[in-house]
């Protein structure tokens, strides 16, 4: 690029006289000097950040520290034995006086006995971190010996830690004994099996203990000492990149607006504030600048996902999918009205403005009404939403070569997809189909790019929302991302009009937006069309509500003295035997991040005390003796969450033994069994206040309805929830409608219920 605009920047012309005369773009020159100042910036950033993380947590000032001791101990002539080895070490140059030989030992010795604490420092905060006791120390309440502990670690951490220093000190995810997870697993499927059927799994799971899992689990231990984490490799690979069902509505999800608050109804300065927030989000990365994630604000969180958050892209194969990073990205592939458009998001070595990017945008709106879409690529889209390996034949007949390639190397290249939608969707307390609709488009809309890590829906009343791929990263850093934006979006501002603050800059040349270009053969075409029907089929059985839960929320819950979390799972068990007469397998994300490299851990929420006390509840049994089943719940389901964080979870650890299994080539019945147990309730929560916190006491319309995901089960039901402040819970139910089981509609209305069957425990 800076080879084409040196080329533009110098021009001449020889006159018919024989006269040369050279013309000068200034503002050419001034791009090409930015381009490169940008270059030479950022791998200036990226060298330091690398030199800071493979020293943490030491310090430069803890090295002048060394430095100023060492030197002392030349000046006075306190030399220690490993000072006086070095200084042998050097050789006698013979212009080298003593007091540069004096500072050069000086420097030696400092440096090695600094890298020397540096690693000190490292594992002892790694040996520190392994502790995971102060999950169970009561909320407000810590013990003397917890208070010491994340005094110590703040100490060894300090103030400004970078979003990845601390990935070299995080423990590794520790493998539990099968005899553990064995017996975890039988109690967790006690509730809902009959005496002969768990009499038959415990032998079964007896004979597994004794017998293979013995063998399975010696392999497992080693893959666990050489790999930064036995599970997540083999989790992204099998369970996410060698799926072949489709990606939509299956294992992409999303994430909504505010939905009573829109800071601007101009749908191109939403977009262009929105994407210079999510430009800034991308800078704190790449700078790490982003602050890394604690919980209770000492034991820090993996950050290995964020890197891939942009310009990340899932590259459909025959058997397994790849991802793919892009590290050089600069551009929006932005889709409007049928049209591919690339969309710049730096030019002439600089980030545009707001108010720049608006104007891009506009153009790319106006032009959209004229330009004619090439057949097909319309609904190019939808082979993104179908299943995987006809994606990947399909990509490789057609898209293989020519303008085609290029043009799909655009999209897959993009920092992420925007999409410029003509629906105006919202929020109506009488009419809930607005909202759900607009859920739906969310999850399964017409022209999202599956496959990128994250795509931006911007509706023509400036509503906003995003959809993202599972495989890259969980949820908890999209909803992080999403958070944030939304903040600084507001903090951006716009003028009394809607449009964005400022005026454009006059020392950089815009290119208008380029539009992509297509070459699709009949057959393709045809094949497009082809997944657009499956894609309209399976958006039609979806069917999706969202409950608005204002009655009460984490406010009155927290005077109940039990955990929100737990009280809202104990509440759902109770709706869905309401809804559908039985208990079942119920699955709950939590998180191993604690650990280097962890995703996700399996909370199997449908326990003996969360049935005892929907019984209770059913039967009518006095408030007292309901509200101590329910405090018994809610103890046993917290246990079983701290269980998992800290690396004592059921599922992950079955699931390696099995993929060990099949690498031997060896057959469990039993892991055959477990692992293809369906999970008729899947449910996970939003988290809330990872970023910039909004205060919803003084701004209750900023309130986020959070975002939701598919049913696992197509006879079972997806929730989603998200605490929202203090006095509001949104439920993003899910199911099929193919399904004569379930009903969302009914199920939110069986939640709704069920919340204050608990709520009247405490009036």
């Amino acid at each position: 690029m800076a080879e084409a605009r040196l080329a533009v920047a110098f021009q001449f012309q020889v006159t018919d006289e024989g006269e040369i005369k050279v013309h000068l773009d200034r503002r050419i020159l001034v791009d090409v000097y930015r381009s490169i100042r940008r270059v030479i910036r950022r791998k200036l950033f990226k060298s330091r950040n690398a030199a800071i993380q493979s020293v943490f947590p030491a310090t430069g000032i803890s090295w002048s520290i060394f430095f100023v001791i060492f030197g002392a101990m030349q000046i006075l002539g306190e030399t220690s034995d490993t000072v006086s080895a070095i200084q042998d070490k050097i050789p006698q140059f013979g212009r080298l006086d003593p007091v540069t030989r004096t500072i050069l030992v000086t420097l030696v010795s400092t440096t090695l006995l600094w890298l020397v604490w540096s690693f000190f420092l490292r594992n002892l905060l790694k040996l520190l971190l392994t502790y995971k006791g102060w999950m169970w120390s009561p909320h407000g309440k810590l013990s003397f010996g917890v208070k010491a502990w994340m005094g110590i670690c703040k100490v060894i951490i300090g103030r400004r830690p970078k979003l990845m220093s601390l990935q070299n000190c995080m423990p590794k995810l520790p493998v539990p004994s099968v005899s553990e997870t064995m017996s975890r697993y039988l109690l967790t499927v006690r509730p809902f099996v009959s005496d002969e059927e768990f009499a038959r799994l415990r032998n079964l799971a007896e004979e597994f203990q004794t017998g293979l899992g013995k063998r399975l689990q010696r392999y497992l231990w080693v893959k666990s000492w050489w790999s930064a984490n036995y599970v997540s490799d083999w989790w992204e690979q099998y369970v996410y990149l060698r799926g072949r069902s489709p990606l939509m509505i299956n294992s992409n999800y999303y994430c909504l607006d505010a939905i009573q608050f829109t800071p601007s109804h101009v749908r191109s300065a939403r977009l262009a504030n929105f994407i210079t927030a999510l430009m800034k989000f991308k800078n704190d990365i790449d700078r790490q600048t982003l602050a890394p994630r604690f919980a209770m604000g000492t034991a820090p969180l993996c950050c290995e996902q964020y890197p891939r958050t942009f310009s990340t892209t899932r590259i459909p194969q025959l058997v397994q999918d790849t991802i793919e990073h892009y590290v050089d990205s600069k551009h929006v592939a932005l889709y409007s009205k049928g049209k591919w458009y690339v969309l710049n998001v730096i030019a002439g070595g600089r980030q545009l403005t707001p108010i720049e990017l608006q104007k891009q945008i506009i153009w790319i709106e106006e032009a959209s009404l004229t330009d004619v879409a090439a057949p097909g690529e319309a609904d190019l889209s939808a082979m993104t939403s179908g299943e995987r390996s006809k994606w990947a034949s399909f990509r490789e007949t057609f898209f293989s070569k020519g303008a085609n390639k290029h043009s799909l190397n655009l999209i897959e290249q993009s920092l992420f997809v925007a999409i410029l939608d003509d629906s105006e969707p919202g929020y109506d307390p009488e009419n809930p189909d607005i909202l759900n609709n607009y859920a739906k488009g969310m999850l399964c809309g017409d022209h999202i790019w599956y496959d990128k890590s994250f795509s931006v829906i911007c509706f023509k009343n400036g509503k906003i929302g995003m959809n993202a791929e599972h495989a890259w990263a969980d949820a908890t850093i999209i909803s992080h991302l999403a958070e944030e934006c939304f903040n600084w979006d507001i903090e951006l501002g716009y003028d009394s009009s809607g449009n964005c603050r400022g005026q454009p800059r006059d020392d950089t040349i815009l290119s208008p937006p380029r539009r992509l270009r297509w070459d699709i053969p009949a057959e393709a075409v045809d094949q497009i069309a082809v997944a657009r029907t499956v894609a309209d089929t399976m958006k039609e059985d979806l069917d999706l509500h969202i409950l608005k839960h204002d009655n009460y929320g984490k406010g009155f819950i927290k005077t109940c003295k039990v955990s929100p979390d737990a009280y809202i799972q104990i509440a759902l068990q109770l709706a869905h035997f309401k809804n559908q007469g039985k208990f079942c397998l119920t699955y709950e994300s939590s998180m191993t991040r604690l650990f280097r490299s962890g995703r996700t851990e399996t909370v199997r929420s449908c326990t003996s005390e969360s049935c005892a006390f929907v019984r209770a509840v059913l039967d009518k049994q006095p408030k007292e003796e309901c509200k101590a089943l329910l405090q018994s719940a809610v103890n046993r389901h917290t246990d079983l969450f701290r269980e998992s964080m800290s690396g004592k979870g059921v599922d992950r650890h079955m699931f390696c033994l099995y993929i060990v299994s099949k690498y031997l080539g060896e057959e469990s019945p039993f892991l055959q069994e477990v692992l293809s147990e369906p999970w008729r309730l899947s449910t996970s929560q939003t988290p809330y206040g990872q970023g910039t916190h909004t205060d919803l006491r003084k701004f209750p319309d900023r309130i986020s309805a959070g975002g939701g995901f598919g049913p696992v089960a197509d006879d079972g039901y997806g929730v989603s929830y998200i605490i929202a402040g203090e006095d509001n819970i949104f439920f993003h139910v899910s199911s099929k409608k193919a399904s004569s089981h379930t009903n969302s509609r009914k199920f939110a209305a069986d939640i709704s219920e069920a919340m204050e069957d608990i709520r009247r425990l405490f009036q």
